[in-house]
């Protein structure tokens, strides 16, 4: 009988169980890449923020709704910058508390070795979970590679561009900066990235701009307005068209009110606010009497019984189950100081309920809010009521719920004042009264 030898068998007259076959050479696996913030590829609008900065545009601005995923969209973009681009970054956050939660956020997401919070040399120093903290005036950036270094916005325009001078700098919350503020921060960069609101607060001016009232580039107007109306050519924008935060409700009260040129929709997941077992509404209103200004009795007691109520047997209902709704859960939103204040000395019980004004709860969010409109208790409308990002703030802060307490004779005031303020203000007004009554 013929045996039919393989062909690459070496030895002749062998039999086929001694002929040694030769095994094929396995095909190396491809790589895979995993890099710190490669989740910005999985949207392509977080995508083209990235391509936009990689590819070396000098300004990015990236204006967004309430709830849009602005901290998480800087910390992964430096992530992606530092550690795939090997690039320096800084970020520039307005406040102390924003720079922790930043710095905290890059702990879990980049290599602490590669970041950096900077911090005053007698300044307590913070729980940053990981991220090294490192002192104002010492040295700046590593030898090479990519790197991260978080500072409040006074600290970068405190320092010396020379010695802490960036690839690319990130300033959060770019809409509450000042451009001449933005002016000085683009010397520290090669290139800038504006991520914020403009549908929030402006930048708090104490001096008179009424000499540029009309100007596209005054001292009061937010800091990436002014560098698209003086630079246009040189100001690529993208903007954020999803709010995880605020339901479809809220959403087109919002957006309708605040945000005429930043259209966007709601993708926050199913939850709500439940008591004795029905859905209470995203939006509802109490419209009292108030006869003694903005601490009236009255004004303070309804924010108060309502916080009550609410925790009194109110549930939180998420993907994630069933739950007590807590004081963690709940916010006041108001829009003095001394209202604050006296929502905290009635709420003395619950030591953790957040309580606070528009302006220094900017940013924040909870499952429930109560709120006090800015004209209760007021009879003239006044500039400081009529603002449209603080209303904006007060009606963002909720995901699930919010109680508005409004005067009742709020309404009138406002169709007494000839202003294009006030009547914007009335508008959103009947929108509001038109909710749901608690």
């Amino acid at each position: 009988m013929r045996i039919i030898k393989p062909r690459n068998s070496a030895t002749i007259g062998a039999s086929a169980a001694e002929t040694p076959v030769t095994k094929p050479n396995p095909q190396p696996k491809p790589k895979v890449l995993n890099w710190p913030g490669m989740e910005l590829l999985n949207d392509p609008i977080s995508a083209e923020v990235l391509m936009s900065v990689w590819s070396g545009d000098l300004i990015v601005n990236v204006p967004s709704p309430p709830g849009a995923g602005k901290t998480r969209l800087t910390v992964q973009l430096a992530a992606a910058l530092s550690g795939r681009a090997g690039l320096r970054v800084g970020i520039a956050p307005q406040t102390r508390a924003q720079a922790i939660d930043i710095a905290r956020r890059l702990a879990a997401a980049c290599e602490h070795s590669t970041t950096g919070l900077l911090w005053g040399r007698t300044a307590t120093r913070p729980d940053a979970h990981g991220c090294p903290i490192l002192n104002a005036g010492g040295k700046m950036w590593p030898n090479s590679g990519g790197a991260v270094r978080v500072a409040t916005k006074s600290r970068w325009l405190f320092s010396e561009p020379d010695q802490v001078k960036a690839d690319v700098l990130i300033v959060d919350e770019a809409y509450q900066c000042t451009y001449a503020d933005l002016g000085a921060l683009g010397s520290m960069a090669m290139q800038v990235v504006c991520v914020g609101d403009p549908g929030q607060i402006d930048p708090v001016v104490t001096g008179d701009v009424s000499r540029w009232a009309e100007s596209p580039t005054g001292p009061h107007v937010p800091a990436p307005h002014a560098l698209a109306a003086a630079h246009p050519n040189v100001v690529n924008t993208v903007a954020l068209p999803y709010t995880w935060r605020l339901g479809p409700q809220t959403t087109t009260v919002v957006q309708t009110a605040f945000y005429p040129d930043l259209p966007f929709t709601s993708r926050r997941p199913p939850e709500h606010i439940a008591v004795d077992g029905q859905p209470l509404p995203e939006l509802t209103h109490r419209a009292i009497t108030v006869a003694n200004g903005s601490t009236d009795a009255a004004l303070i007691s309804a924010a108060v019984t309502r916080v009550r109520e609410l925790l009194d047997g109110a549930q939180v209902w998420t993907s994630a189950g069933t739950r007590p709704l807590t004081e963690d859960d709940l916010a006041v939103v108001v829009p003095h100081v001394p209202q604050a204040a006296a929502v905290r000395a009635m709420l003395a019980d619950y030591p953790r309920l957040l309580c606070g004004t528009a302006d220094a709860l900017q940013g924040l969010e909870r499952p429930a809010v109560v709120a006090v409109h800015p004209m209760a208790g007021k009879r003239v409308a006044d500039e400081f009521s009529l603002a449209t990002g603080r209303l904006c703030v007060m009606l963002s802060r909720h995901r699930a719920h919010l109680s508005l307490i409004v005067d009742d004779q709020t309404e009138t005031s406002l169709h007494q004042s000839d202003s294009d303020a006030a009547r914007n203000a009335a508008t959103v007004l009947n929108t509001l009264l038109g909710t749901s009554e608690f």
